[in-house]
Protein backbone atom coordinates (compact mmCIF):
# COMPACT_ATOMS: atom_id res chain seq x y z
CA UNK A 1 0.00 0.00 0.00
CA UNK A 2 1.85 3.05 -1.22
CA UNK A 3 0.79 6.25 0.52
CA UNK A 4 1.69 9.81 -0.44
CA UNK A 5 0.48 11.29 2.81
CA UNK A 6 3.03 14.09 2.78
CA UNK A 7 1.17 15.75 -0.12
CA UNK A 8 -2.13 15.79 1.70
CA UNK A 9 -3.45 19.05 3.07
CA UNK A 10 -5.01 19.57 6.48
CA UNK A 11 -8.56 19.85 5.05
CA UNK A 12 -8.07 16.48 3.34
CA UNK A 13 -6.85 14.85 6.53
CA UNK A 14 -9.63 16.50 8.55
CA UNK A 15 -12.11 15.01 6.06
CA UNK A 16 -10.56 11.57 6.58
CA UNK A 17 -11.07 12.07 10.32
CA UNK A 18 -14.73 12.92 9.74
CA UNK A 19 -15.20 9.62 7.93
CA UNK A 20 -13.36 7.63 10.60
CA UNK A 21 -15.23 9.29 13.47
CA UNK A 22 -18.57 8.55 11.83
CA UNK A 23 -17.60 4.90 11.48
CA UNK A 24 -16.42 4.64 15.10
CA UNK A 25 -19.83 5.86 16.28
CA UNK A 26 -21.57 2.79 14.82
CA UNK A 27 -21.28 -0.62 16.56
CA UNK A 28 -19.67 -3.05 14.13
CA UNK A 29 -17.84 -0.44 12.02
CA UNK A 30 -14.28 0.59 12.80
CA UNK A 31 -12.40 3.76 11.98
CA UNK A 32 -9.60 1.37 11.07
CA UNK A 33 -11.83 -0.05 8.35
CA UNK A 34 -12.29 3.39 6.81
CA UNK A 35 -8.56 4.13 7.16
CA UNK A 36 -7.82 0.90 5.31
CA UNK A 37 -10.29 1.69 2.51
CA UNK A 38 -8.98 5.22 1.89
CA UNK A 39 -5.35 4.11 2.10
CA UNK A 40 -4.11 5.77 5.31
CA UNK A 41 -4.04 2.80 7.68
CA UNK A 42 -0.27 2.25 7.63
CA UNK A 43 0.29 6.00 7.95
CA UNK A 44 -2.03 6.05 10.96
CA UNK A 45 -0.21 3.24 12.79
CA UNK A 46 3.23 4.62 11.96
CA UNK A 47 2.27 8.16 13.04
CA UNK A 48 0.93 7.01 16.40
CA UNK A 49 4.05 4.91 16.87
CA UNK A 50 6.26 7.92 16.11
CA UNK A 51 4.49 9.95 18.81
CA UNK A 52 4.94 7.14 21.31
CA UNK A 53 8.62 6.81 20.41
CA UNK A 54 9.37 10.44 21.23
CA UNK A 55 7.85 9.98 24.68
CA UNK A 56 9.94 6.87 25.25
CA UNK A 57 13.06 8.69 24.01
CA UNK A 58 12.27 11.70 26.27
CA UNK A 59 11.99 14.07 23.34
CA UNK A 60 15.41 13.35 21.84
CA UNK A 61 16.54 15.43 18.86
CA UNK A 62 16.59 12.35 16.60
CA UNK A 63 12.90 11.62 17.07
CA UNK A 64 11.60 15.22 16.88
CA UNK A 65 11.31 15.42 13.04
CA UNK A 66 9.26 12.22 12.97
CA UNK A 67 7.10 13.54 15.79
CA UNK A 68 6.29 16.82 14.00
CA UNK A 69 5.50 14.94 10.79
CA UNK A 70 3.20 12.58 12.69
CA UNK A 71 1.56 15.47 14.57
CA UNK A 72 0.74 17.30 11.33
CA UNK A 73 -1.15 14.19 10.29
CA UNK A 74 -2.73 13.09 13.59
CA UNK A 75 -3.93 16.50 14.85
CA UNK A 76 -6.33 17.32 11.98
CA UNK A 77 -7.30 13.66 11.77
CA UNK A 78 -8.17 13.59 15.48
CA UNK A 79 -10.08 16.88 15.26
CA UNK A 80 -12.15 15.50 12.41
CA UNK A 81 -12.85 12.29 14.32
CA UNK A 82 -14.00 14.15 17.44
CA UNK A 83 -16.28 16.49 15.49
CA UNK A 84 -17.80 13.66 13.50
CA UNK A 85 -18.18 11.37 16.52
CA UNK A 86 -20.00 14.11 18.43
CA UNK A 87 -22.39 14.87 15.58
CA UNK A 88 -23.04 11.27 14.56
CA UNK A 89 -23.66 9.99 18.09
CA UNK A 90 -25.98 12.94 18.65
CA UNK A 91 -27.99 11.92 15.60
CA UNK A 92 -27.76 8.13 15.90
CA UNK A 93 -27.82 7.63 19.68
CA UNK A 94 -29.41 10.79 21.10
CA UNK A 95 -30.47 11.44 24.70
CA UNK A 96 -32.45 8.92 26.74
CA UNK A 97 -35.73 10.81 26.28
CA UNK A 98 -35.26 11.17 22.52
CA UNK A 99 -33.58 8.09 20.98
CA UNK A 100 -31.56 8.64 17.81
CA UNK A 101 -32.06 6.91 14.47
CA UNK A 102 -29.94 3.89 15.41
CA UNK A 103 -32.10 3.19 18.47
CA UNK A 104 -35.46 3.33 16.70
CA UNK A 105 -37.19 0.29 15.21
CA UNK A 106 -38.27 2.29 12.15
CA UNK A 107 -34.86 3.67 11.14
CA UNK A 108 -32.39 1.32 12.87
CA UNK A 109 -32.40 -1.33 10.09
CA UNK A 110 -31.62 1.33 7.48
CA UNK A 111 -28.52 2.55 9.34
CA UNK A 112 -27.21 -0.96 9.94
CA UNK A 113 -27.97 -1.97 6.32
CA UNK A 114 -25.96 0.98 4.99
CA UNK A 115 -22.88 0.04 7.00
CA UNK A 116 -23.41 -3.67 6.26
CA UNK A 117 -23.11 -2.90 2.56
CA UNK A 118 -20.11 -0.63 3.12
CA UNK A 119 -18.16 -3.24 5.08
CA UNK A 120 -19.20 -6.16 2.86
CA UNK A 121 -17.95 -4.42 -0.28
CA UNK A 122 -14.73 -3.38 1.50
CA UNK A 123 -13.65 -6.83 2.72
CA UNK A 124 -11.46 -7.24 -0.34
CA UNK A 125 -9.28 -4.26 0.64
CA UNK A 126 -7.09 -5.97 3.28
CA UNK A 127 -7.20 -9.23 1.31
CA UNK A 128 -5.75 -7.44 -1.72
CA UNK A 129 -2.69 -6.63 0.42
CA UNK A 130 -1.92 -10.33 0.84
CA UNK A 131 0.76 -10.81 -1.81
CA UNK A 132 0.16 -14.50 -2.64
CA UNK A 133 -2.91 -15.91 -0.85
CA UNK A 134 -2.74 -19.59 0.05
CA UNK A 135 -4.52 -22.03 2.36
CA UNK A 136 -2.75 -20.59 5.41
CA UNK A 137 -4.18 -17.14 4.74
CA UNK A 138 -7.69 -18.51 4.25
CA UNK A 139 -7.33 -20.31 7.58
CA UNK A 140 -6.16 -17.12 9.33
CA UNK A 141 -9.10 -15.20 7.83
CA UNK A 142 -11.46 -17.85 9.19
CA UNK A 143 -9.82 -17.53 12.62
CA UNK A 144 -10.35 -13.75 12.51
CA UNK A 145 -14.04 -14.13 11.69
CA UNK A 146 -14.42 -16.75 14.43
CA UNK A 147 -12.82 -14.40 16.97
CA UNK A 148 -15.47 -11.75 16.29
CA UNK A 149 -18.25 -14.34 16.40
CA UNK A 150 -17.08 -15.64 19.79
CA UNK A 151 -16.63 -12.12 21.15
CA UNK A 152 -20.09 -10.99 20.09
CA UNK A 153 -21.61 -14.11 21.67
CA UNK A 154 -20.84 -12.76 25.13
CA UNK A 155 -22.41 -9.63 26.59
CA UNK A 156 -21.51 -8.51 30.10
CA UNK A 157 -24.17 -7.31 32.48
CA UNK A 158 -25.14 -3.65 32.22
CA UNK A 159 -24.32 -3.03 35.89
CA UNK A 160 -20.64 -3.57 35.19
CA UNK A 161 -20.67 -0.41 33.07
CA UNK A 162 -20.62 1.76 36.22
CA UNK A 163 -17.45 0.17 37.54
CA UNK A 164 -14.41 2.44 37.19
CA UNK A 165 -12.13 -0.52 36.53
CA UNK A 166 -14.44 -1.69 33.74
CA UNK A 167 -14.38 1.82 32.25
CA UNK A 168 -10.58 1.64 32.09
CA UNK A 169 -10.74 -1.86 30.61
CA UNK A 170 -13.34 -0.59 28.16
CA UNK A 171 -11.00 2.23 27.16
CA UNK A 172 -8.14 -0.18 26.52
CA UNK A 173 -10.29 -2.50 24.43
CA UNK A 174 -12.21 0.26 22.63
CA UNK A 175 -9.06 2.11 21.53
CA UNK A 176 -7.54 -1.15 20.35
CA UNK A 177 -10.71 -2.00 18.44
CA UNK A 178 -10.90 1.45 16.83
CA UNK A 179 -7.52 0.79 15.23
CA UNK A 180 -8.45 -2.70 14.07
CA UNK A 181 -10.42 -2.97 10.81
CA UNK A 182 -13.50 -5.06 11.46
CA UNK A 183 -13.81 -4.60 15.23
CA UNK A 184 -15.22 -1.28 16.40
CA UNK A 185 -14.74 0.55 19.67
CA UNK A 186 -18.49 1.15 19.79
CA UNK A 187 -19.04 -2.62 19.59
CA UNK A 188 -16.68 -3.18 22.53
CA UNK A 189 -18.48 -0.59 24.63
CA UNK A 190 -21.82 -2.08 23.61
CA UNK A 191 -20.86 -5.57 24.81
CA UNK A 192 -19.55 -4.07 28.06
CA UNK A 193 -22.87 -2.26 28.60
CA UNK A 194 -21.11 1.13 28.40
CA UNK A 195 -21.99 2.39 24.93
CA UNK A 196 -25.14 4.40 25.69
CA UNK A 197 -23.79 5.75 29.00
CA UNK A 198 -20.51 6.92 27.42
CA UNK A 199 -22.32 8.54 24.49
CA UNK A 200 -24.68 10.29 26.91
CA UNK A 201 -21.83 11.53 29.12
CA UNK A 202 -19.98 12.73 26.02
CA UNK A 203 -22.93 14.98 25.17
CA UNK A 204 -24.05 15.75 28.73
CA UNK A 205 -20.74 17.05 30.05
CA UNK A 206 -20.23 14.32 32.67
CA UNK A 207 -16.44 14.09 32.38
CA UNK A 208 -15.66 11.46 35.02
CA UNK A 209 -16.60 8.36 32.95
CA UNK A 210 -14.79 9.85 29.96
CA UNK A 211 -11.61 10.41 31.99
CA UNK A 212 -11.46 6.75 33.00
CA UNK A 213 -12.19 5.72 29.43
CA UNK A 214 -9.42 8.00 28.10
CA UNK A 215 -6.99 6.58 30.69
CA UNK A 216 -7.72 3.12 29.37
CA UNK A 217 -7.27 4.39 25.82
CA UNK A 218 -3.81 5.75 26.65
CA UNK A 219 -2.82 2.39 28.10
CA UNK A 220 -4.11 0.77 24.93
CA UNK A 221 -2.00 3.10 22.79
CA UNK A 222 1.24 2.15 24.52
CA UNK A 223 0.52 -1.57 24.38
CA UNK A 224 -1.30 -2.18 21.11
CA UNK A 225 0.22 0.20 18.57
CA UNK A 226 3.84 -1.07 18.84
CA UNK A 227 2.52 -4.62 18.65
CA UNK A 228 0.44 -3.83 15.56
CA UNK A 229 3.33 -2.05 13.87
CA UNK A 230 5.54 -5.07 14.49
CA UNK A 231 2.96 -7.44 13.00
CA UNK A 232 2.53 -5.29 9.88
CA UNK A 233 6.29 -4.97 9.48
CA UNK A 234 7.21 -8.62 10.03
CA UNK A 235 4.06 -10.58 9.14
CA UNK A 236 2.16 -8.32 6.77
CA UNK A 237 0.41 -11.02 4.72
CA UNK A 238 -0.72 -12.97 7.79
CA UNK A 239 -1.86 -9.78 9.54
CA UNK A 240 -3.93 -8.63 6.57
CA UNK A 241 -5.51 -12.09 6.30
CA UNK A 242 -6.61 -11.89 9.94
CA UNK A 243 -7.91 -8.34 9.43
CA UNK A 244 -9.96 -9.64 6.51
CA UNK A 245 -11.50 -12.21 8.80
CA UNK A 246 -12.25 -9.57 11.44
CA UNK A 247 -14.12 -7.51 8.85
CA UNK A 248 -16.09 -10.59 7.78
CA UNK A 249 -17.00 -11.29 11.40
CA UNK A 250 -18.22 -7.74 11.96
CA UNK A 251 -21.05 -8.39 9.50
CA UNK A 252 -22.74 -10.41 12.25
CA UNK A 253 -23.08 -7.26 14.34
CA UNK A 254 -24.19 -5.16 11.36
CA UNK A 255 -27.04 -7.49 10.36
CA UNK A 256 -29.87 -4.96 9.82
CA UNK A 257 -32.77 -6.80 11.45
CA UNK A 258 -32.50 -7.11 15.22
CA UNK A 259 -34.83 -7.96 18.09
CA UNK A 260 -34.25 -4.69 19.94
CA UNK A 261 -32.49 -1.57 18.65
CA UNK A 262 -32.46 0.25 21.99
CA UNK A 263 -30.85 -2.53 24.06
CA UNK A 264 -27.89 -1.68 26.28
CA UNK A 265 -26.00 -4.73 25.01
CA UNK A 266 -25.93 -6.68 21.78
CA UNK A 267 -29.41 -7.53 20.53
CA UNK A 268 -30.06 -10.90 18.82
CA UNK A 269 -30.35 -10.91 15.04
CA UNK A 270 -33.64 -11.93 13.45
CA UNK A 271 -33.81 -14.86 11.05
CA UNK A 272 -35.19 -14.75 7.52
CA UNK A 273 -38.56 -16.22 8.50
CA UNK A 274 -38.97 -13.68 11.32
CA UNK A 275 -38.10 -10.83 8.96
CA UNK A 276 -40.70 -11.93 6.42
CA UNK A 277 -43.33 -12.31 9.14
CA UNK A 278 -42.65 -9.07 11.01
CA UNK A 279 -41.83 -6.56 8.25
CA UNK A 280 -43.77 -5.35 5.23
CA UNK A 281 -42.29 -5.91 1.79
CA UNK A 282 -41.81 -2.21 1.14
CA UNK A 283 -39.89 -1.94 4.42
CA UNK A 284 -37.57 -4.81 3.41
CA UNK A 285 -37.01 -3.31 -0.05
CA UNK A 286 -36.13 0.07 1.48
CA UNK A 287 -33.59 -1.65 3.74
CA UNK A 288 -31.95 -3.21 0.67
CA UNK A 289 -31.80 0.22 -0.95
CA UNK A 290 -29.77 1.46 2.02
CA UNK A 291 -27.62 -1.65 1.71
CA UNK A 292 -26.92 -0.71 -1.91
CA UNK A 293 -26.13 2.81 -0.72
CA UNK A 294 -23.47 1.38 1.58
CA UNK A 295 -21.91 -0.47 -1.34
CA UNK A 296 -21.92 2.74 -3.36
CA UNK A 297 -20.29 4.59 -0.44
CA UNK A 298 -17.55 1.96 -0.21
CA UNK A 299 -16.89 2.32 -3.94
CA UNK A 300 -16.77 6.11 -3.55
CA UNK A 301 -14.25 5.84 -0.69
CA UNK A 302 -12.07 3.60 -2.85
CA UNK A 303 -12.17 6.15 -5.66
CA UNK A 304 -11.20 8.80 -3.11
CA UNK A 305 -8.12 6.74 -2.24
CA UNK A 306 -7.18 6.46 -5.91
CA UNK A 307 -7.60 10.20 -6.36
CA UNK A 308 -5.46 10.95 -3.30
CA UNK A 309 -2.66 8.69 -4.55
CA UNK A 310 -2.69 10.45 -7.89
Amino acid sequence: MSEKSETRTWPNIFGFGLLMGAADAVPGVSGGTIALIIGIYLKLINSISACLDIIKDTFSSESMPKFFSAFKFLFPLGCGMLCSYYIVTKILIGPEDSPGFLRQDVTGPYIFAFFFGLVLFSIKEPWNLVSVPDSKHYFLAAIGALMVFIYTSFTLEESSGDNKVMLIVGGVLALTAMLLPGVSGALVLLTLGQYHSIASSFHGGDLEPLMYLILGGIIGLFTFVPFMQYLISEYRDNTMAILTGLMCGSLITLWPWKADYDAEGLSPNLGISQILDDFALVYIITTFIFFAGGIAASYGLKQLEVKNKS
